[in-house]
């Protein structure tokens, strides 16, 4: 096997431990979380953590990423407006740390997936290479 390859498996390898420990931290920072109106049930553990957790109460996150429906133009009707990461940033900041931290985490998975997808890609364009070479 090529040091292309091998190093293209090893990326592969580093990567996907890496989007499975970014979606674990998220979830480990939303259970910090205790709601929009403070009304997410909440659980102790043994070690004095509060974990909060539950759909009766949608976490800052989720609204901080819920579009607003806004006026469009006269012919197009509604349209739908995303707050920018910056202005998610600046509103988590002030209301929930646990949700910041989360959406950090969101944002570094994100990076790490696009990665992911371009390792994916050259380990499909190395293997089409080595059929054609075998094929010969």
């Amino acid at each position: 096997m090529s040091d292309k390859a091998l190093k293209a498996c090893a990326d592969y390898a580093r990567l996907n431990a890496e989007i499975r420990r970014l979606t674990k931290a998220i979830g480990d920072a939303l259970d910090g979380c205790p709601g929009e109106n403070g009304k997410r049930a909440c659980i102790t553990k043994p070690d004095g953590q509060i974990i909060f957790g539950g759909d009766d109460d949608p976490t800052h996150l989720k609204a901080a990423y819920t579009p607003e429906t806004v006026d469009g133009d006269y012919c197009s009707g509604p349209e739908l407006e995303w707050l920018s990461d910056e202005a998610i940033r600046e509103h988590l900041s002030g209301v929930c740390p646990a949700c910041l931290a989360a959406h950090g985490f969101i944002q570094e998975r994100k990076s790490t997936r696009r990665q992911f997808g371009a390792v994916k890609r050259a380990i499909g364009t190395i293997g089409r290479a080595a059929n054609k070479r075998s094929a010969k």
